[in-house]
């Protein structure tokens, strides 16, 4: 499709708002968890068009949705994609741009596979994520409001 053949464009091909992230952006009420900006009402199609998928378990740790179905199977023979999908949710919230691209290289102190091979069970599963993503969003939250801070001071000096 282009624009001169007059169609509408595939808005599924916005990955970071549909599909997969549509689900985090509906359970996270379209506010970004790291600063608060957002919402679905009143809904703001320029700031909702900003929001992306934010892992607070990340890639280089083995947080994306594939890997911790890998992680299962490998250190648990499970092969339930449901709970791989609960586990994902535990790990992922809608985040700005601004939030995600400033915080994606921090890391969790764990990673992924870790605290899959760790847990006894499922349910010890979700009780250690649940604690070390509440952890890795609090410590994401404080270097936001740091950044913003300065960013915000240095927008307010240069403003013409």
């Amino acid at each position: 499709m282009s624009i001169e053949d007059g169609k509408p464009y595939n808005y599924k091909n916005c990955q970071s708002l549909f599909g997969y992230a549509q689900e985090v952006h509906i359970r996270c009420k379209g506010i970004c968890q790291l600063c608060g900006c957002g919402g679905l009402k009143p809904k703001d199609f320029a700031i909702w068009r900003q929001m992306t998928v934010e892992h607070l378990i990340g890639k280089s740790q083995g947080g994306y949705l594939n890997q911790i179905k890998q992680s299962l199977k490998e250190y648990h023979s499970i092969e339930d994609d449901t709970f791989a999908k609960e586990l994902d949710a535990i790990n992922t919230v809608t985040a700005c741009q601004f939030c995600n691209s400033t915080t994606s290289r921090d890391a969790s102190d764990e990673s992924m596979g870790a605290i899959i091979k760790d847990a006894t069970s499922k349910e010890e599963m979700i009780k250690n994520l649940s604690k070390i993503c509440s952890k890795v969003l609090t410590k994401k939250k404080e270097t936001v409001i740091w950044k913003l801070e300065s960013v915000q001071q240095a927008f307010t000096k240069l403003k013409t």
